[in-house]
């Protein structure tokens, strides 16, 4: 009796381990037709590193994001650029003039390239491809897969297609340039778990993700041909891009999405969790497009009541004034700027009365951007 006993209990917990190491199939791939809603964390505090290992429990509750990205997968053959890449299956938009081409087959999800602005921002629109392209996700995927890849770009463009004043400051005039880009990648599936997220609980198997960017630029001069320009155009362009990167991802799939259900980006020595993205449940509104996101600032939580985060998006290099002012207009707190793109800053708001406040965000030349309500309310 005890030994059936024994029996039992183990054929129990084998099934438990089982299932709770369920395999990653192709359920999860997305595919053309699908929506993808996601947040990100710009500014995420907390623990959201572990160590490998099975049967770990994942708590992302108090990620915030100031509003959910929405990202349209459609059929390839309807995205601008598409004559480029005739083999995939959906199309992107991830970003203002920017369309990245996937294809999908039974056991991966390939990152074939792009169409729109070039890789290092110098405004060229063009399409340029993978070779080979880059794997996105895998199936089946189990604990303890290993995957090894490179991928390489090569984007090559004549220097007068540039606009105007990109090479002022570059000691030589060149007649064409070009952008190589190579990754070099390694995948383990290091943990399982369950994942809680603000919204919703997942089964996950998590992926490990030490990727190797090295972006190079070269110049092609009529007495000498191509050469390497990259640590000169460091200095003389100020190009963050250029150069060697590393960074580490954490991704947790799960059959139940068609998304990673959570993503964390660290530095090379994971010392720092420079954002995690996460999908976003409870759809109600403020859904922004990926694609679209206009210039300006976002305040969040809102309501809020210590401290309060401004995410800055897609503003162009310069100094911006942020304000906060109350219902009578009288300014309450400012502060500037340098913004390039997109930041997030924390700011304390302990000093605020309760009440309803207006925050406005203004350039160098004084213009609105926009102005949003802000609500502080004291516990």
């Amino acid at each position: 009796m005890k030994e059936i006993l024994h029996c039992f209990i183990l054929a129990s917990l084998w099934a438990t381990t089982a299932l709770a190491q369920a395999t990653i199939t192709n359920s999860s791939f997305p595919n053309a037709g699908d929506t993808l809603f996601t947040a990100v964390d710009n500014l995420p505090s907390g623990n959201y590193i572990t160590g490998p290992g099975g049967s770990q429990s994942w708590d992302f509750t108090t990620l915030q994001a100031p509003f959910p990205r929405r990202i349209l997968l459609l059929p390839a053959m309807q995205g601008p650029g598409s004559y480029a890449f005739p083999n995939a299956t959906y199309f992107a938009g991830i970003a203002e003039n920017l369309n990245a081409f996937y294809k999908v087959s039974s056991n991966k999800v390939e990152l074939l390239g792009f169409y729109g602005e070039d890789p290092l921002g110098l405004g060229i629109q063009a399409a340029y491809r993978f070779d080979p392209p880059l794997v996105q996700q895998r199936a089946p995927l189990e604990y303890q897969d290993n995957n090894n890849s490179q991928a390489n770009l090569s984007l090559a463009f004549s220097a007068d297609d540039l606009p105007a004043g990109v090479l002022d400051n570059l000691p030589i005039t060149p007649d064409s340039l070009r952008i190589r880009l190579n990754i070099q990648r390694s995948d383990v599936a290091d943990a399982w778990g369950i994942m809680t997220i603000p919204g919703g609980i997942y089964d996950v198997l998590r992926e490990k993700r030490t990727e190797v960017r090295e972006t190079r630029l070269d110049a092609k001069l009529s007495f000498i041909g191509w050469q390497d320009v990259t640590d000169i155009a460091i200095q003389a362009l100020n190009i963050p891009e250029l150069g060697a990167q590393t960074t580490v991802s954490y991704y947790y799939f799960s059959n139940e999405a068609v998304q990673p259900i959570a993503l964390v980006v660290a530095n090379e020595d994971e010392s720092q969790v420079l954002r995690v993205e996460y999908k976003a449940n409870n759809i109600a509104s403020n859904v922004q497009s990926a694609d679209a996101l206009k210039p300006g600032v976002w305040a969040y939580p809102n309501p809020a009541i210590v401290n309060v985060r401004f995410e800055f998006t897609n503003l162009p290099a310069g100094r911006y004034k942020l304000k906060i002012l109350n219902i009578l207009g009288i300014q309450e707190w400012q502060k500037t700027y340098y913004i390039n793109g997109s930041h997030t800053e924390k700011v304390d708001i302990s000093s605020l009365r309760k009440g309803t406040y207006l925050y406005s965000l203004s350039d160098e030349q004084g213009k609105t951007i926009n102005t949003r309500r802000l609500i502080v309310v004291r516990p």
